[in-house]
């Protein structure tokens, strides 16, 4: 048996909302239901993406600072700022940070992780305070072996949105031996979703004989980030900037679980997701039918997540509850066998008691 819930005054498809909301939302934000083993119900999931910049985004941000010897000036400005950095950024949602840096090939070390992801600030504060300029001995640094480490490292949230913030002031060696190309690093920052944030002078974009101009241009466009000249506003609403840039333009917009997959429950999405071309100048209603499958006993509770271009935006939370078990459950036109079953003994037994009688 199939039931179908649906909210009242909600379009197929998606539709401009009449209101104001005031973050990314899905609803409705929690849903209880009781099915047995085979049942299936379908609701409405009403996801609405708000004007301007989100308030509920999962953001992971990292810092990576090139610390060879010319880069006092903006390393300075970093630990300055990075406390206001890290507090406008949580304006977004729930937000982490990291920091890590790197130098190049013949320094004490290539690149160091100073602190992981974690949504402890003093901690990042802490890390960003041990960068120290000093080392590089040619023009170039290890800029793509930082940023390649970094898009694949393990410490990225599931389903957040990434992003890199990268200081410097020099190209990067490119290949050869030691060295990724320019295109294994984008496709490694494309395939972890990591958006890279250049706040730097123009020198990284030099060529060099094992460099490709305009380089730190080109990631930071390939990934769908940007290149901030370092000077041409205060470092912290650079970067404030730069992250609510990105969030101001989407083509993508999906349902998804969060967390453990619900094993006694089939989930299903109907879309699957939209693609277009959106902006937040407005707020957006899209809508997706929810199925529910019951496929074995059991109180399951999951989430199920909002997520634009691959980032979650909004969470709600199911709590289900199936009952029975399969051998419980007749299979088709297995009933009318069963009655004619019972009809049979029955008879069998009036005819003994006769006998007997």
């Amino acid at each position: 048996m199939k039931h179908v819930l649906r909210m009242l005054g909600i379009a197929a498809g998606f539709a401009l909302a009449s209101h104001a909301a005031m973050a990314d939302s899905i609803s409705p934000e929690t849903f209880s239901a009781t099915l047995g083993v085979g049942e299936s119900i379908t609701i409405t999931k009403t996801v609405v993406i708000s004007k301007e910049a989100p308030t509920s985004a999962l953001v992971d941000v990292k810092f990576v600072a090139d610390t060879t010897g010319s880069m006092g000036s903006i390393i300075n400005q970093a630990k300055a700022n990075a406390t206001s950095i890290m507090g406008n950024v949580a304006g977004y949602g729930d937000a982490q940070f990291g920091a890590s840096e790197y130098k190049d090939r013949g320094d004490t070390y290539v690149t160091k992780v100073n602190q992981a992801l974690t949504s402890d600030t003093a901690a990042v504060q802490t890390g960003i305070n041990t960068w120290v300029a000093g080392g590089g001995g040619d023009g170039p640094e290890a800029n793509l072996i930082a940023l390649k480490e970094q898009a694949e490292a393990s410490d990225w949230r599931a389903g957040s949105h990434r992003f890199i913030v990268q200081f410097g002031d020099a190209p990067g060696h490119e290949g050869g031996l030691y060295y990724p190309t320019l295109n294994e690093t984008i496709g490694a920052l494309k395939d972890n979703n990591v958006k890279v944030l250049v706040v730097g002078t123009n020198a990284m974009n030099a060529n060099c004989s094992d460099c490709t101009p305009d380089a730190a241009m080109t990631i930071a466009t390939e990934t769908g980030g940007s290149f901030n000249l370092f000077g041409s506003a205060d470092i912290a609403t650079l970067i404030q900037n730069a992250i609510g840039e990105a969030f101001d333009t989407y083509t993508n917009v999906a349902l998804g679980l969060v967390g453990a997959t619900p094993g006694g429950v089939e989930v299903s999405f109907d879309p699957v997701s939209y693609s277009g071309s959106w902006d937040r100048s407005e707020d957006r209603t899209f809508t997706f039918n929810m199925t529910l499958t019951g496929l074995m006993a059991g109180t399951y509770d999951f989430g199920v997540g909002a997520f634009v271009d691959g980032g979650q935006v909004a969470l709600e939370k199911d709590y289900i509850t199936v009952v029975g078990s399969v051998s419980e459950v007749p299979l088709p036109g297995a009933l009318p066998m069963l009655l004619g079953a019972f009809g049979l003994r029955s008879a069998a037994l009036r005819r003994r008691r006769r006998n007997l009688g």
